[in-house]
C-alpha cells in the first residue's frame, strides 16, 4: 500500500527530529498551525525548521541528457501549494529524501522555486557534480 502525502510528510518530520535528537540537540515536532514543522533548541535559542520531503529521485532534464536527482518545490506551502512562505516564517529548511533517509539543511535565503540535490555516490564524467547532501549538514546553517 502506498503511503499518503500526509504520511510521507509526517515521516519526514519525524526523521528530522530523529536526526537532530541523535546529534545531541533538543528537538520536537510543532503543531500543524505553525509555519514550521520542527523546533530545535540551539545554545538556548529556538531554531524553527521547515521540512520538505520527496519519495524518490526524478529525471532532471539537462542540456545533454537527463540526470537523476532529488527535487523539492520549496517556495509554496499548504495543500496544493496554494500559499507562499514569507520572510521569517522559519530559520532552516530541511530537505528529506525518504527512500535513502537522508537530509540536507539549508538556510531559507538560498531558496529558489525548486531545489535539486544529486543522488549520493553518483559520479558523472569522473567527478561528483551538482549539490550533494554531505554539503548541507545542520551545523552549517547555525553559523
Amino acid at each position: 500500500m502506498e503511503p499518503t502525502d500526509l504520511a510521507v510528510g509526517t515521516a519526514a518530520e519525524h526523521l528530522v527530529c530523529f536526526d537532530l535528537l541523535m546529534s545531541g540537540y533538543r528537538a520536537f515536532l510543532t503543531d500543524q498551525n505553525c509555519p514550521y514543522d520542527v523546533a530545535v533548541e540551539v545554545d538556548g535559542r529556538l531554531v524553527r525548521v521547515q521540512v520538505k520531503s520527496t519519495r524518490l529521485p526524478r529525471a532532471i532534464p539537462q542540456r545533454a541528457k537527463h540526470i537523476s536527482a532529488y527535487m523539492w518545490h520549496v517556495k509554496r506551502t499548504g495543500k496544493g501549494g496554494k500559499g507562499v512562505y514569507t520572510h521569517g516564517d522559519f530559520d532552516v529548511l530541511a530537505l528529506v529524501a525518504l527512500d535513502i533517509k537522508t537530509i540536507a539543511y539549508l538556510p531559507p535565503e538560498v531558496m529558489k522555486q525548486t531545489i535539486h540535490i544529486r543522488i549520493p555516490g553518483v559520479v558523472m564524467g569522473g567527478s561528483k557534480i551538482g549539490k550533494q547532501f554531505v554539503d548541507y549538514p545542520f551545523e552549517n546553517v547555525l553559523i
